[in-house]
This record gives structure tokens, sequence and C-alpha cells, in this order.
């Protein structure tokens, strides 16, 4: 009989040691192995400033109208300062991802939220950059990673290149929570990891606006704009096409039970600000109908009041609508979030004369009774303007002079419209679409007068409103005309009542008749100065005196 050696016993026993402890070495060193590095679209890390004019780390409202897409404050740094992980799953439909990441990110110093996503949207998203990729490279990412490892194989140098490609690129684990081994003590590391790869890839202008980043970071071109608020809750949902779904026939309801159909349902952009709701196209940044959370705000949830599932019904004074989430975690969150801000908004309750807005206490305001002081106050406000200008009118005359007297015509309505379009300024214009058979007030001729004053930038928008039409189901009006008179500058100061930007409306405590000639006179003729008129003036401006009395008398009759 042999021998046996000792040390081949000691060393049975340690083997079993040996290999786990390789094991969780190997787990807790992810980068080494099941990795996947993800190289930038180029070297250009510095985006090109759309807008030299921001106020406190905000885009301005301008970029909006635009339509550039952009969702970031140019020159703003966008970090995630921390990701903690939480052990919550399902043990059917989350076995895979049993982790729930909660992310804080931070851009500038003036914005820092949070979102929880699981690993699986942190491959979606990766999934989506590395497509981008490979459409600006004309290569995939599998074939980069290999010609890498065969360089380092052929220069023997791989610690140091791996070390270097760490440092330089992001590095995103291919493989979930469960496959990985994953658990408590090196969740940590892997947390780490992610936020490491989040970092180094919001670094880069495209992959920050890209549009799979913006989903995952819940963010849009109205999350960090200069005074709208700051977003509650955003999120893209679908929407259904048709806001008028009542729930009652089973005629209507059957086409809604199959929820896929896209003929019903169109994904939109979603966000929530403290007063209101709105949501927008993500492709091409086209802002739909916002609804305020008023005093008939509502919200209701099930499939007896939405036909559909997880869908969540919203409804104030203007209009009704139905949305639809993709699972019913994330319509409870929605819904959560909707009474959120409806029990915080100030705007829900009863107000005076059943206003939407509430009654506030020493706002700014100042009252104009003639229309000398107020047309002048126009003119500073279009001045002023930084961004954008936007009018409604019964009656818009072009050519009306707002500052009396001026040595030339650029204080004249369309010519001060044009020069401040011309600068940059968006001026947008509503004015009633007349009937010229019943009142002739040219709305024509002050549309197209309008449109020719910004020939190269043509930031002046005009609308006539409303149609008249007489086919069915079209929108028009024979009874009624609007009547708002309102100037609204960067949406910061409000010209409201009642003062048309019109002839006839400029006017001092003197209360003349006539408006002004095109000699811009100022002052009324005495009587001593006007021998020089001709006889048929003096009888007209007679006769016109002679028959006030008789007018007034006539209206006292039929009065009585």
């Amino acid at each position: 009989m042999n021998q046996l050696d000792t040390s081949l016993g000691i060393a049975c026993l340690i083997k079993p040691t040996t290999d786990m402890v390789e094991l969780t070495l190997a787990a807790n060193h992810t980068p080494r192995r099941h990795t996947e590095y993800l190289p930038y679209p180029d070297l250009d890390f510095v985006e090109e400033s759309l807008q030299s004019y921001c106020t406190d780390e905000k885009r301005p409202l301008e970029q909006i109208y635009s339509r550039r897409n952009k969702t970031f404050v140019d020159g703003l740094p966008v970090q995630v300062i921390k990701i903690d992980a939480e052990r919550i799953y399902n043990p059917v439909t989350e076995f895979l991802y049993p982790y729930l990441y909660t992310i804080t990110i931070r851009h500038g110093s003036a914005f820092e939220w949070t979102i929880k996503k699981r690993y699986k949207q942190f491959h979606e998203l990766h999934k989506a950059l590395s497509h981008f990729v490979k459409d600006q490279i004309g290569r995939s990412l599998s074939s980069l990673n290999k010609s890498d490892l065969s360089e380092k194989k052929s220069n023997n140098d791989e610690s140091n290149s791996l070390i270097k490609k760490q440092d330089t690129q992001a590095c995103f684990p291919t493989h979930n929570e469960r496959i990985e081994f994953i658990n408590q003590f090196t969740i940590v590391e892997r947390c780490k990891i992610l936020q490491d790869y989040l970092n180094k890839v919001l670094k880069h202008a495209k992959f920050r606006e890209h549009i799979a980043m913006r989903e995952f970071l819940e963010v849009s071109p109205l999350s960090f704009v200069h005074g709208l608020g700051v977003s509650s809750k955003e999120g893209a949902i679908s929407k259904r096409s048709n806001d008028d779904f009542r729930g009652r026939s089973i005629f209507l309801r059957v086409p809604f039970m199959f929820d896929k159909c896209k003929m019903h349902h169109g994904q939109k952009w979603f966000i929530l600000k403290d007063s209101y709701l709105v949501y927008m196209n993500s492709n091409s940044a086209l802002i739909g109908f916002p609804m305020l959370i008023d005093r008939a705000f509502s919200i209701e949830q099930g499939f007896r009041k939405t036909g559909t599932n997880n869908g969540i019904r919203i409804k104030n004074l203007q209009r009704s609508m139905i949305i639809k989430c993709e699972k019913e975690e994330e319509r409870n969150e929605w819904f959560e979030s909707f009474m959120k801000a409806k029990n915080k908004s100030i705007l829900i309750e009863q107000h005076p004369f059943n206003s939407f807005a509430p009654k506030r206490q020493q706002q700014y305001a100042k009252w104009f009774v003639n229309g000398q002081s107020y047309m002048e106050a126009v003119a500073k406000g279009i001045l002023a303007a930084r961004e954008e200008i936007f009018i409604t009118d019964w009656w818009l005359s072009p050519e009306v002079m707002l500052i009396r007297p001026f040595g030339d015509d650029s204080m004249r309505l369309d010519n001060l419209l044009g020069k401040r379009a011309e600068e940059g300024i968006h001026v947008y214009v509503m004015v009633f679409k007349d009937i010229v058979q019943v009142v002739g007030l040219n709305s024509w001729h002050t549309k197209v007068k309008l449109l020719t004053k910004s020939p190269n930038k043509k930031n002046i928008k005009v609308i006539r409103h409303p149609d008249h039409s007489v086919v069915p189901g079209t929108e028009s009006s024979f009874l009624y005309s609007h009547h708002e008179k309102t100037v609204v500058i960067d949406q910061r100061i409000a010209f409201i009542g009642g003062i048309d930007l019109c002839w006839g409306r400029w006017d001092t405590d003197e209360h003349r008749l006539i408006d002004l000639t095109d000699e811009n006179v100022t002052e009324l003729q005495l009587p001593s100065e006007t021998t020089g008129q001709p006889e048929d003036e003096k009888e007209k401006e007679q006769t016109t005196v002679d028959a006030t009395p008789e007018i007034a008398q006539n209206a006292d009759l039929e009065n009585t």
C-alpha cells in the first residue's frame, strides 16, 4: 500500500473554499466579465448653443416654439449623483430583475429629481444608444469590442488597455442580477457601475439629447423652461384619439377592448406641472392642448370609467381625456401624482364670479382710463419683449400710431411689431374674422399687412377666427364674435380690458370725436383757427353739432 500524501488531503479540503472565493471575486468584479463598452459617436463633447439669453439656469420659452426639440440647458452639466437599490420584485413577472433602482439626477444647480428604474430599462437604454452608435459609425458594438480585444492581445497589455478604456468609455454590464448572482453585498458595486455608465454617457451631447435617454430620465423640452414651473411627473402614455367616449353602449365599448389597436390609442409625452397637464409629440416637440387643474378637475380609473385596462379618465371645465398606461403599477403612479397635484392646487376651489383663477392680494396692476396712456404702455412693453408677444383683438388697425406725437413712423403698430419680429421675437396675433357684409373690420388687410412686416424671419403669425361656414360639423358662428382685447408680453406682463389697437381708440382727457389724420395732428384746432377751412367742411361740423341733441332726445324716448 502506497503512503498517502498529507498535502493532497489538505488540497481537497481547500478546493471548495477556493472555488467559492473565486466565484465571489468574479461577481464582485463585474467590469472584467460580461461587459460591453459604448464608444462615443464622435469626439465633439461641446454642443452648439442655440440661445444666448438664459435666466436662472433655465431655457427660454422661445425655444419651445422654435421646435428645436432640445431638452437640457446649454452649458449646464447633467449628473447622476446617487443610485440606490431596493429588492422589490414579483416572483412571476420580475424574476430576472429583482432590484428597483432609485436614481437621483442633477441638472445645474436649479433642478434635481429622482426616477425609479429596473435593470431591464437600463438595458433598453443601452440597446437604443448602441443602435445609434452603429448608425453613426457604421459598425456594431460587438465588432468594435472584438477588434479592441484582439488589439489588446497582440500588444500583450490587456490590463493597461482595460483600465484606460474604463476611464474613457462607458462600460455596461450586459447580464441581469439573476445571471450575475447579485446579492445584498455586491449590489452596492453594481449601483456604482451603473452610475459611472450614465455619467459617462451624459457627457456627450448626442447621447444626452437622444430620445431614449430623455425617456429614461423622464424629461422633455418643457422640463427646464423659465416660467413653466417644475414637472411633477413625465412619461410616455397612450392617449385615446376620441375623447368623447361615454362607455354606455356596448357598440362603443367593443373597439376599445383591443388595447393594442393604434387606431384608438396614440402615444404622447405627458408633462404634469403644478397647475396644468400638457402633452406633446416626442419626435416633433409639437405641443398639444393643455388642461388646467381647475375647480372641475377630476380623475377616475377602472374599465367601467375608461373602457380600457389601466386607463385614467381626466376631466376639467374645458374637456375630457382618457389615457392608458402599460402596467397597473404605472397607472397607480400617475393616479397618485394627479391626486397630489389636485390637492396642492389653489385653482380647484370656487372663486368669485365663477373665475378659474383665485383672488390674489397685493398684485402689481395699473388702471388705464384713456387710450393715450394705454397705447404708450403697450408700445413700451413691445419694445421690452425678450421672447414673444401675444395679441388678441376684435379689430386691429396695423397703421395706428401708439405714441403720439412722434417724429417718424417707428411707433406705428405694424412697424413696431415688424421690427421686433426681425430681431427674433415671436409675434402671435388673433383677430375676429369679420363678415364683410355685416361689419367691415378688414381683417384680411390686417393679416396681410402684418405678415409682410417680417419677410426674413417670418416670426409674425396671424389667425382670423372663427370661420363662417354653413357646412355641418365645422367650426362656425354667425351669432357671436369674440371680444378679447389682450396683449401679453413674455407671459409676464398682460394688458387686459376693452381697448382694441385700432382707429378711434386713442384719446385723452379731452375725449375728441375723431382719430388723428395722416398728418399726425395731436391737438384740436380752435374755432378761430378754422377760418381757412372750406365752407363745406364747416357745414358738416355744424350739422353734426346741431344733430347731437336730437339724437340724444330720440335715444331717451326709446329707452322710456
